[in-house]
């Protein structure tokens, strides 16, 4: 079975419910082929500080059905990346805690595998930073 590169991603909302758009925006990304979602929470953090999650099995709005590659019980995400999207959020806010499959890297993957390589780095470069950066070399971003 080919899977991977995986990644774990967060994306804190300043609300207690996650916009339709986001939803449709990862629905199409999803349905375009490019990702699959292998695993997905969401945490929350009500008025009064508690902090709740919820997966695909807890009775998640039905916007979510169908965005998961494989609807089995996954164990892909740890309580440690529950800890950090729960610390990335206020009261009455939402954390999407995604680990998302990179399919359009199936082929490179493979490739670097039967090579005898190994990916030595992946990392994420915020969206601020790579904004930063091109303003910097007077490239327009907006």
């Amino acid at each position: 079975m080919k899977i991977g590169p995986l990644e774990v991603i967060i994306c804190a909302f300043p609300k207690p419910a996650i916009g339709a758009n986001v939803i449709k925006a990862l629905s199409e990304t999803v349905k375009s082929g490019a990702i699959a979602l292998a695993d997905m929470v969401l945490v929350s953090r009500d008025r009064a500080g508690a902090v709740h999650v919820r997966d695909l099995h807890d009775g998640l709005p039905a916007a979510w059905s169908g965005l998961i590659r494989d609807a089995r019980p996954m164990t892909l995400l740890s309580d440690a990346d529950i800890a950090v999207a729960a610390e990335t959020i206020g009261n009455n806010e939402t954390a999407l805690v995604a680990v998302v499959e990179h399919r359009w890297a199936h082929r490179l993957s493979e490739e670097v595998r039967r090579s005898g390589g190994v990916t030595a780095l992946q990392a994420r470069i915020p969206d601020a930073e790579a904004v930063l950066a091109l303003e910097a070399d007077g490239v327009t971003t907006t």
